[in-house]
């Protein structure tokens, strides 16, 4: 347990560094996901999910013998490389994993709504939505004054408005499915704790779990799980911009 002192000299405390006393900078063992046994049938549909966070989430849950993934993204080109790579894990596994991919911008709510359209008539069922897609305004890292307003607005419509059209479009067929998961996650960050990194995406990921916190209200006590998760901080291509300073 962290010592009071350890905690009033940490400036980041409050963020939740301090609540476990090994940072590991690879996945540990026990996360590991071919030690996940996922019921089936399992479907898990993930936002964002043509290169980084959402590759990888995917490729994990693949890992772990979801019967159905669903990749939704804005790029044509890089959903299918990562179903291609899927497609291989789940050969090497001597698996059995139905893939989707749906090009979609979660702030249009046509695409969203094709996005429920396609889960519904490939897969009948939905048992986790991970919201994974998201938007990094690098001119938030500048003073208010100096922003762009343009940029501004595009990091909330897509890392709240976003995450709302999808996960209200979806949830019927979540808390649907019978025996199913029905979980939601929101993918939150560590700045959503503090006034720092970029204004509107510290500001966007503090309202998410807010989000989540509704959804939790509204819906738990018709079996809905709803999590606001921290991945850490992980190198990407939205991360390792060059506009973005390097103490990420």
């Amino acid at each position: 347990m962290t010592k009071v002192e350890d905690v009033r000299a940490a400036p980041m405390a409050h963020t939740g560094m301090l609540v476990t006393k090994t940072a590991h900078k690879t996945p540990a063992p026990a996360l590991d996901p071919h030690k996940v046994t996922l019921p089936r049938p399992f479907v898990v549909a993930i936002t964002g999910s043509g290169r980084g966070l959402g590759e990888g989430y995917a490729k994990a849950y693949a890992q772990a013998g979801a019967s159905g993934i669903v990749l939704a993204a804005r790029s044509e080109d890089e959903l299918q490389a990562v179903a291609h790579d899927i497609s291989e894990i789940v050969r090497e596994m001597d698996g059995e994993t139905q893939i989707s991919t749906v090009k979609c911008d979660v702030t249009v709510e046509e695409d969203v709504k094709n996005l429920e359209k396609v889960i519904k008539e490939e897969h009948g069922r939905l048992d986790v939505l991970v919201n994974n897609a998201g938007f990094l305004d690098v001119a938030g890292w500048k003073p208010i004054t100096e922003g762009n307003p343009e940029d501004f607005k595009k990091t909330f419509d897509v890392n709240i408005y976003g995450v709302y059209l999808v996960t209200r479009t979806l949830l019927p067929l979540l808390l649907g499915s019978d025996g199913g998961a029905k979980t939601v996650v929101g993918i939150s960050s560590m700045s959503s704790h503090f006034a720092s990194y970029s204004i509107s995406y510290s500001m966007s990921k503090l309202a998410l779990n807010r989000f989540i916190e509704f959804l939790d209200k509204e819906y738990g006590k018709e079996g809905l799980v709803a999590h606001a998760l921290h991945p850490v901080g992980v190198r990407t291509k939205m991360s390792t911009s060059d506009a973005v300073p390097t103490d990420l």
